[in-house]
């Protein structure tokens, strides 16, 4: 069961921990600090191997199928993108909720977030079988194997929400990125193993089914043992999910309503390269992801703490800035990892769109704070920030006020004003506190 201990002195037969632990008494508790930089390289780390897997089965994967094939996988991954948000919220959820946990019970608490995640999976994995033959007529693909596979696929990383919210609340740094390491492991080993043995859109979903199931299993070995979950701390858990997922849903649509506005009021040219640019953006925007993961549940068990969320900015706008220099000095490096020489005119102007995808990624970091403080807000302020983009955009672009090049610049500016807008609107609210503020923080 849990103890008023550090987590990483957690007892072996806790569902809420590693399995091995050490003694209090034998060593002092390392510093919040010390244990905070740990906790940020560890998990860098492994979000590090995830993200550079992913990106490594995506160049396996274009080149393993033919072009059709290549555009209903990314299809596909899109709606893995989309269900993931589940996943997601549920991860959030659970964090914040045994973060702020103390005493007894935190075991049957972290018991029932996994339950949760089962439930929670079994229904996505339903629903996403139910929805097989729209997304046939939709995507237009013609393999109904390849578009159920979506359902085992959604389901395990559901599941996994639950887990990586249980270690993720407990501060188990080392298990986290453990299993960070092998959702990216699991995607390039056994989706490239996929696309081997069968080099079709069959394979490579089936290959990425497979890869989901690979961290369940790691992180149900970490977290083995139970001491039951209890309905009712259940139903809380999914209550609490649907407005965590409501505003993460909702940063993921303004994050990537830029692509859409491009791909509609730009000629395919430019909309292809602005395409390209994104990707240096979300580059930038996930470089930084591990910040957020090892903070929120600091900031979720200390709320009125604004000290904390301050320096997690610095630390994001520091590394975001390093981001930035890079594009600024090697753009030529830049091209080559977006595309190559028929993408070059990105080369110039990449810095821009790394401004973009750092101000993103410090919005990330203000929404996850948000949450974690459970403001009701957040969602709303997004939906606003999305509809005056969109209105500007539209203004601008479809007015004919700028095209080309010109039009391209104009629109990352526009993303990355609102990112900013939107970050500073959404700290106001979370620099609100919550309760008097401690005699000795005043």
């Amino acid at each position: 069961m849990y103890s008023e201990t550090t987590p990483e002195h957690q007892p072996a037969t806790s569902a809420t921990g590693p399995s091995a632990g050490s003694d209090p008494s034998q060593s002092p508790p390392p510093s919040p600090s010390k244990g905070l930089l740990k906790g940020a390289s560890l998990v860098g780390i492994g979000m590090a191997v995830m993200n550079v897997a992913a990106y490594g089965f995506t160049l396996v994967a274009v080149h393993s199928l033919a072009p059709a094939q290549f555009g209903a996988l990314t299809a596909l991954l899109g709606l893995v993108l989309i269900g993931n948000v589940a996943s997601l919220g549920l991860q959030a959820t659970g964090a914040r909720r045994i973060a702020t946990h103390t005493g007894p019970g935190q075991a049957v608490l972290a018991d029932s977030l996994l339950k949760a995640g089962r439930v929670g999976g079994t229904w996505l994995a339903v629903l996403a079988l139910l929805a097989t033959p729209v997304i046939i007529l939709l995507l237009h693909i013609d393999s109904i194997v390849a578009v159920a596979l979506l359902a085992p696929t959604l389901g395990l990383l559901t599941v996994l929400g639950g887990q990586l919210g249980v270690l993720q609340g407990g501060e188990h740094w080392r298990e986290l990125a453990v299993v960070y390491a092998v959702i990216g492991v699991g995607r390039l080993g056994l989706g490239g193993l996929g696309l081997l043995i069968e080099p079709t859109l069959v394979g490579a979903m089936g290959g990425i089914a497979l890869g989901a199931a690979l961290p369940v299993m790691v992180a149900a070995f970490v977290l083995r043992g139970s001491t039951g979950a209890q309905p009712g701390e259940v139903r809380q858990i999914f209550h609490e999910t649907l407005q965590g997922t409501h505003a993460l849903a909702a940063f993921f649509v303004i994050a990537n309503a830029d692509v859409l506005l491009a791909r509609a009021l730009m000629d395919p040219d430019d909309s292809g390269r602005y395409a390209a640019g994104v990707i240096v953006a979300k580059a930038c925007l996930f470089l930084p992801q591990f910040v957020s993961v090892v903070v929120f549940p600091s900031l979720a068990s200390d709320p009125d703490d604004s000290r904390r969320l301050r320096n997690a900015v610095k630390i994001v706008a520091g590394i975001s800035l390093i981001a930035v220099l890079g594009t600024l000095l090697l753009p030529k490096l830049v091209v080559a990892v977006v595309g190559g020489e028929q993408y070059a005119a990105i080369g110039p102007i990449a810095w821009l769109f790394a401004i973009s995808g750092s101000a993103y990624a410090v919005l990330q970091l203000v929404v996850l704070a948000a949450i974690a403080r459970q403001e009701r807000f957040v969602a709303m302020v997004e939906w606003i920030g999305l509809g005056i983009l969109t209105g500007s955009v539209l203004l601008l672009l479809a007015g004919g006020f700028a095209a080309g090049t010109a039009g391209i610049n104009a629109l990352v500016a526009m993303t990355a004003t609102c990112a900013v807008g939107l970050s500073i609107a959404l700290a106001n609210g979370v620099h609100r506190p919550l309760r008097p503020a401690p005699a000795n923080q005043l």
